[in-house]
């Protein structure tokens, strides 16, 4: 039971007052007697003068001092806690992000349990107790995309399996448009209102949200909470690096774990306090195709981030055919990006500029003789020569990525040199902003896309054209300053980096459903993600070993090369097949759950800045707090008041009685 209103308690007084004034009162009983009984006046005269014996036999009093006692009670407000049902229609909206796997600890659990009950386990309990008793039940599931499990239900059976069937989700949390789209099904309801469990991890501010309906939310966490993360990981050379953070309350001593191509190679303790964060580096490391940093030892509440993956850039040197009259500027920037470089004139001379000679040769335009190694990118510079479009000519370049420079006939110039840069690979630690370019290609070439443009006209496109990359510069490097620009040799070293990536190997890191570019092989008709180490392969069915082989997007009867990210996180394989595909390039992608569920739960509610006050936007009731304050209130106003009416019709009787003296 509870009290909603203490201010009733100054009503106290009363009850106190109605005893004095039966105290203060004097009454005496006029009987006839005989005189010998005279003595016995005294006696009474003394007993009537006592104060408590006024209060024998006071039945009226003891009805009045109870209304009293009564109204005191009413005006406190008091109800009592319903254990179960919302009651009405109910828009529940589940939070299934990547921190909900976490383990669940009550208050009445020690840290150090090994229970595996998980936040999301805890929350679909509350659920199914907390909506025992509603009607007209939604349940909406937060995760990466909003989704309505249930709508407008009051299937008890349909409730418990959308409640049961929730799964988490690893990928970014689309939270505003989760609780827009909860605000909008509520508004179809009548007298609805939305509840939303939380473990109140959110990385997004909803203080521009506006929710006209009521809104509550119940908190899924409790306890300490210990964590520890591998937030960067990367290798470079024979030297592999990561940084280690402690996310949670408390201290830790975790094992970090380097391994390579799933071998344990080296382990290092490391004491991470609360809130802090530690670099691990590893040297002298083996050759390796995938790399792999994972935490040990310690008790942790949330595993998906114990582990990170790293691939290595190739060693090997990249074949570069450069067709140009040459450039010694982009000669100079080929080379410091360990290229190998053989550069065919056009016009009649072939120049090795290689450390190796490859001996190549050639005396006529027209008769251009084949490269002895086939190059993995081909850099044409200015006008495509005829003597490539031959058969011959065809199948080296079928199979090498290609980079066209400028050699466009209608150029435009620039009303002005502001550049837009968009997030790519090529353009990693850029800026571009001082270098003029000159004159631009009109137009953007077909297949690709735009990943630097100057005053809204394209200047860089970047694509895969027929299962192989493609590079494109709308600019002759003569015509402007950019070779002289500080960051050209950056710039080119990205464009070798990217290009030569289409020979397979690692594709990076990437959150789960993230957009992931991929070269498709030529002839390649299916093909699929296949985890190969991490929590993925871990929790894959042991009895079917490829059945979470995740398989991919195709754009009509071709592959897309643009795939989403697997949802779970693991170090995957993309790996493709087709008919007379033969030792098609595999390319591994490490998928990590996204950094922002790592943290601690904020001890903040996520959704106080919707309203200022605790009022909504529209007058209605925003309730916060942990799921316990969330049980229903039955008021005992209404029960209190039909007592008083009936003590107040005894009262009557007893006074017609004349029980009062």
């Amino acid at each position: 039971m509870g009290i909603g209103s203490w201010a009733g308690l100054w009503f106290l007084w009363s009850i106190p007052l109605i005893v004095l004034m039966y105290l203060l009162k004097r009454k005496f009983i006029d009987t006839p007697v005989s005189s010998h009984l005279l003595w016995r006046r005294v006696l009474e005269n003394t007993e009537a003068n006592r104060p408590w014996q006024k209060l024998r036999h006071r039945l009226l009093m003891w009805l009045q001092l109870l209304v009293a006692a009564l109204l005191i009670f009413a005006l406190l407000r008091p109800f009592l806690w319903t254990e179960h049902g919302t009651g009405g229609n109910v828009v529940v909206v589940a939070d299934v992000s990547a921190s909900m796997s976490a383990v669940y600890h009550s208050d009445s659990e020690a840290q150090n349990s090994t229970a595996s009950v998980t936040r999301l386990d805890e929350m679909k309990r509350q659920i199914l107790n907390d909506t025992a008793q509603s009607t007209g039940m939604t349940l909406l599931k937060m995760g990466g995309t909003p989704e309505v499990i249930v709508s407008s239900s009051d299937d008890t059976e349909a409730w418990k399996s959308g409640v049961e069937q929730l799964q988490p989700s690893f990928g970014s949390t689309s939270y505003l448009e989760a609780l827009s789209l909860a605000s909008a099904v509520a508004k179809q309801q009548e007298d609805a209102r939305i509840i939303v469990y939380t473990d109140g991890q959110w990385d997004e501010s909803v203080e521009d949200l506006g929710i006209d309906v009521p809104i509550e939310v119940r908190r899924i966490s409790a306890g300490n909470y210990r964590n520890a993360s591998v937030q960067q990981f990367g290798v470079e050379g024979n030297r592999a690096v990561g940084v280690v953070a402690n996310t949670g309350d408390e201290s830790m001593e975790v094992t970090v774990e380097l391994s390579e191509d799933g071998r344990s190679t080296e382990t290092r303790t490391v004491q991470l306090p609360a809130g802090k964060r530690e670099t691990v580096s590893f040297e002298q490391i083996d050759e390796a195709e995938v790399y792999r940093l994972s935490l040990t030892g310690a008790a942790d509440d949330y595993s998906i981030d114990d582990n990170a993956f790293a691939f290595p850039e190739s060693d090997a040197d990249v074949h570069v055919l450069w067709i140009s009259k040459g450039n010694l500027f982009l000669e100079k920037a080929l080379r410091l990006s360990r290229a190998e470089v053989t550069r065919l004139d056009v016009s009649g001379n072939a120049s090795d500029s290689s450390e190796n000679k490859s001996g190549q040769a050639s005396d006529q335009a027209s008769d251009l003789p084949l490269p002895e190694k086939q190059p993995d990118i081909v850099i044409i510079e200015g006008q495509v020569p005829s003597a490539l479009q031959s058969d011959k000519w065809a199948s080296v370049l079928n199979k090498a990525a290609i980079w066209r420079i400028g050699g466009a006939e209608n150029t435009q110039q620039p009303a002005n040199r502001r550049v837009e840069l968009r997030s790519h690979p090529l353009t990693r630690y850029l800026a571009l902003e001082e270098p003029y370019f000159g004159a631009l290609t009109e137009g953007e070439p077909t297949g690709l896309q735009t990943v630097m443009s100057i005053d809204n006209q394209p200047a860089i496109a970047a694509g895969t054209e027929q299962g192989r990359r493609s590079l494109w510069f709308g600019f002759n490097l003569e015509n402007g300053d950019l070779p002289l620009n500080s960051e050209f040799p950056v710039l080119i070293n990205n464009a070798v980096n990217w290009l030569s990536g289409g020979r397979g190997g690692g594709l990076g890191r990437a959150v789960p459903g993230a957009l992931v570019e991929i070269p498709i092989a030529a002839g390649a008709e299916s093909a699929n993600w296949r985890p190969l180490q991490g929590y993925a392969f871990e929790h894959q069915n042991d009895a079917e070993p490829n059945a979470d082989a995740v398989s991919v997007s195709q754009k009509g009867l071709a592959l897309n090369s643009s795939q989403a990210a697997p949802s779970v996180p693991g170090l995957y394989a993309f790996e493709q097949q087709g008919s007379g595909l033969e030792a098609a390039p595999v390319y591994l992608l490490d998928v990590s759950a996204d950094l922002s569920e790592s943290v601690s739960p904020s001890s903040e509610n996520p959704l106080l800045e919707l309203v200022s006050t605790e009022q909504g936007t529209d007058g209605s009731t925003l309730r916060t707090g942990s799921s316990e304050d969330f049980r229903n209130q039955l008021p005992l106003t209404v029960p209190i008041v039909v007592v008083i009416i009936a003590i107040m019709l005894t009262e009557w009787g007893v006074y017609r009685r004349g029980r009062s003296i």
